[in-house]
């Protein structure tokens, strides 16, 4: 459910405003905090009832005024509940200068001939239909603004496709295609459009899909980290701090120039 609140008043409607989809951990936490740390006004969703209670704790740790951090529980496959998102940080804050499509799942690690159909196409509502329906809205709000700034999360594995997770490798593929045809058309609107392919990232996705890759490769899990960071050239995880530092960067107007344009977070690792 969206939920409802006052408008802000006038004079805090200058201050830079994002919406962040599947903020409640991980990536998504991370952008939050760093963009609320800034000064900008957020207004954090996530599926997860828990993100009430991470924009809580991100007001208490930064002491700032509870209206800058607004939480709002989203199902991002869904149009209406997304239409009505984007209204309500439009309602909050007066405007919209960013929007970050982060939300997205790992699903199940198995065969592509074994996975279920039903688990194929959740990980494709999530990853591809959300991250469209986050940028039809919020797009259609820059437009009219003349202005804005659109982020994309997709993945190194949708650059370079990793077995046993073939569904969600295609589905982080189809976000970068997306998102470099959609900056194309957003351009001549002065709207900006990347999208970003994090690689091992710290977070609890992550930690749930080296399990699978461990119990399914017979050894332990802290045997599965220390491959990870062999391949690493960095030799370690990124952190959701480092995803929000390159969020940051890519809405400031130090990038007033880069559109189009799939930026890796991966340490090191390249793929094609």
């Amino acid at each position: 459910m969206v939920e409802s609140g006052q408008d802000m008043p006038a004079e805090e409607a200058q201050a830079k405003r994002a919406i962040i989809t599947g903020a409640a951990r991980g990536l998504g936490e991370g952008i939050a905090r760093r963009l609320a740390k800034d000064g900008w006004s957020v207004l954090m969703t996530d599926a997860n009832s828990a993100i009430h209670d991470t924009a809580a704790a991100i007001i208490d740790e930064l002491e700032i005024a509870s209206d800058r951090v607004v939480a709002a529980e989203h199902d991002v496959t869904s149009a209406e509940v997304t239409e009505a998102v984007v209204a309500l940080g439009l309602a909050r804050f007066g405007g919209l200068d960013l929007a970050v499509a982060n939300a997205g799942i790992g699903g199940v690690e198995v065969d592509l001939v074994d996975l279920e159909v039903a688990d194929f196409e959740q990980i494709i509502n999530v990853n591809y239909r959300g991250v469209f329906l986050t940028c039809k809205y919020a797009g259609r709000v820059m437009r009219e603004q003349g202005g804005g700034n659109i982020i994309t999360v997709s993945s190194i594995f949708g650059q370079e496709p990793y077995p046993r997770v073939a569904s969600y490798s295609g589905s982080k593929a189809a976000v970068i295609a997306m998102t470099l045809a959609f900056a194309l058309e957003m351009a001549p609107h002065n709207v900006r459009v990347n999208t970003i392919a994090p690689g091992y990232m710290a977070t609890e996705m992550q930690w749930t899909g080296l399990r699978q890759r461990a119990a399914h490769a017979g050894i332990s899990f802290g045997e599965e980290v220390q491959r990870v960071w062999d391949l690493v050239p960095l030799g370690r995880h990124g952190s959701p701090e480092e995803m929000g530092a390159l969020v940051a960067f890519l809405a400031s107007d130090e990038a007033a120039y880069i559109t189009g344009t799939t930026l890796g977070l991966a340490g090191g690792v390249v793929r094609r």
